[in-house]
């Protein structure tokens, strides 16, 4: 099965139709703003080309669930089509955060797609995955660590965060890690969730 026929396997015609709309039209309006701009790149600001990238960022993410909900990852066609969606949403959704203006109310939720995203890639373990690669476990920890000082995490959100600073913890003993560790895990078993074992 080809990667094209991956992505159809992933979120159906009409997901995938709205995912390559979105796609096309970030970059129109990219193009149009590196023709337009001064070449420092402040052009992309935009307020067009942020809700261009928060959609495609939010189409990416939602193909992304339903793979995960849905399928198997034994086929190999599926989980290139899952990892490109992901790079993808990460390098999208990482533009718009950078592009924010400071104390943007979307600001956190973006964070924690980036966040939650960048572990995803951290902890890839199907085959033929990447080395891991630390920058993004610290993406995760300090990402989703500062997004909830300003919204407050789900269930899911709250198991990101606990997993990633567990990993980091392990592979650097930091006081500071300790303790969120604490503080989050704590949080985590009121839930009624426990983390899963590496």
């Amino acid at each position: 099965m080809s990667e094209t026929a991956g992505h159809a396997a992933l979120g159906g015609g009409h997901l995938d139709a709205a995912v390559e709309h979105a796609r096309a039209a970030l970059a129109a309006l990219l193009r149009a703003a590196a023709s337009d701009g001064s070449g420092d790149g402040s052009s992309e600001e935009s307020p067009l080309i942020a809700e261009a990238r928060a959609l495609l960022s939010t189409l990416l993410d939602h193909r992304i669930d339903l793979a995960a909900e849905r399928l198997g990852h034994d086929d190999p066609a599926v989980v290139a089509a899952v990892r490109a969606d992901r790079n993808e949403a990460i390098a999208v959704s990482g533009a718009l955060l950078y592009w924010l203006p400071p104390g943007d109310p979307a600001w956190p939720e973006v964070a924690l797609t980036v966040g939650r995203l960048s572990y995803d890639r951290y902890r890839d373990s199907w085959p033929g995955a990447e080395p891991a690669d630390p920058d993004d476990l610290d993406a995760a920890c300090d990402l989703l660590l500062h997004a909830a000082r300003y919204t407050e995490l789900d269930e899911r959100t709250t198991l990101y965060l606990v997993l990633a600073l567990r990993d980091r913890h392990r592979l650097l003993a930091c006081p500071a890690d300790a303790r969120a560790l604490t503080i989050w895990g704590e949080r985590l078993l009121a839930l009624g969730l426990v983390p899963r074992s590496a």
